[in-house]
């Protein structure tokens, strides 16, 4: 119990230093934890599943339980705190690396560590709040290190970027969470063909 407090009250902190970076006031429930990873199927072999923004790392420790021997999870955090904690909690983690960068150098990130496909991309960055360009730019980059068969999965707390998610991608399906705060939407996309 007190260390879900300290996480909380780390988050707070992180929110008011840099509420566009980091979108919400507390993590995310595990209703919407939930909802996110049932785009999933976890139980594929040798998954490659790529985390962006994960902040605390609600959706991270959950994607670690379902690991299995020859899965691998890259973890990209732009947030020295955040990187900083999850290395602290995830230290005995098989295949979970995590660094400290902008997910737009997700592909050099992936060529250093010699990974070709992505099964899964899940995202935390609260695109509502970042700027247009970089927004854009995530997109674009997300898109080069996508086959034809990788999920990109994302939360919201409005639709305010649907369309320029459209604009990139194929949206598969679209959820309401309300038991989250804020309530949230669930987006799961593909690469338009």
């Amino acid at each position: 119990m007190k260390k879900k407090i300290k996480e909380n009250i780390d988050f707070i902190y992180q929110f008011i230093d840099k509420p566009k970076s980091v979108g919400a006031l507390i993590p995310s429930s595990k209703f919407l934890t939930k909802n996110i990873l049932s785009y999933t199927d976890l139980t594929k072999k040798n998954l490659v599943i790529v985390e962006y923004g994960p902040g605390s790392g609600t959706f991270t420790r959950e994607i670690v339980k379902g690991m299995k021997e020859g899965d691998t999870l890259i973890v990209i955090e732009q947030n020295k705190i955040f990187a900083k904690r999850l290395r602290e909690q995830l230290a005995g983690a098989k295949n979970v690396f995590i660094h400290q960068d902008c997910v737009t150098n997700t592909s050099k990130i992936l060529k250093r560590a010699n990974i070709d496909r992505v099964d899964y991309i899940i995202s935390g960055i609260p695109f509502s709040s970042i700027p247009k360009k970089m927004t854009e730019d995530i997109l674009e980059n997300t898109k080069k290190i996508m086959s034809d068969e990788t999920l990109f999965i994302t939360f919201q707390y409005s639709t305010l970027k649907i369309n320029t998610f459209k604009k990139h991608m194929t949206v598969l399906n679209k959820k309401f969470v309300l038991r989250n705060i804020p309530s949230a939407y669930t987006i799961c996309m593909k690469k338009c063909a």
